[in-house]
């Protein structure tokens, strides 16, 4: 992947995938949550199961990963009627190591059959604050992923989110049913942003401010 070394937080993550644990990692923005499930997915034997909400960021991940000579590949709304069943045929045929899908694709049971002939390694729930109370109205197909976990074989889960307090992670685990994943948080804090507040006694100071 290019990379010296591994950033903060992130090789707890890749051993406890490794060895199986479902796990939620709260890590900040840009602290490189993709790699987390990235490079284990490189090396476990099955596929790597990746929901994502954002079309934009799915597509950079599995353009970045098809460059790597990764077998990648998104099943979401940007694909033709053609393309798609050429993309489902691979999957039926266990010849993609990364899935990438959108939430609201993974009810459909079709879908899941197609997905459950794979061996599924880690299943990746990418923005999983989305999966708690006050998301449900921005992507309400995030609670349907436990379901859909259960249906593929309950394999283990990684949760990866830059926005948690303690009771999004609390419903986050609840939601999931799996009130034992192993937490690793590094924190929220990027160094690079930061609120100033400056006084202003009328609106033309606030305009030239």
């Amino acid at each position: 992947f290019g990379f010296r070394s591994l950033r903060e937080g992130q090789e707890e993550v890749i051993r406890s995938i490794v060895e199986g644990k479902d796990t939620l990692a709260i890590m900040p923005t840009g602290a490189g949550k993709s790699l987390c499930y990235q490079l284990p997915g490189t090396e476990l034997p099955g596929t790597t199961v990746v929901v994502s909400p954002l079309l934009s960021l799915m597509k950079d991940q599995v353009d970045k990963l098809q460059e790597l000579g990764m077998d990648a590949v998104q099943v979401n709304s940007t694909l033709t009627s053609r393309e798609e069943t050429r993309v489902l045929e691979e999957i039926r045929q266990e010849k993609r190591e990364f899935v990438f899908v959108t939430p609201e694709r993974l009810p459909q049971p079709e879908f899941l059959e197609t997905l459950g002939r794979n061996r599924i390694d880690v299943f990746v729930i990418d923005e999983a604050h989305c999966i708690s109370h006050w998301g449900h109205d921005f992507r309400p197909d995030y609670l349907r992923l436990r379901a859909a976990v259960e249906t593929l074989g309950n394999p283990p889960v990684l949760a990866l989110t830059a926005t948690a307090t303690t009771e999004v992670v609390e419903d986050i685990l609840r939601q999931l049913g799996r009130e034992e994943m192993e937490i690793i948080d590094t924190g929220i804090y990027r160094e690079n942003l930061h609120f100033e507040v400056v006084p202003c006694r009328d609106e033309e100071v606030k305009r030239t401010q």
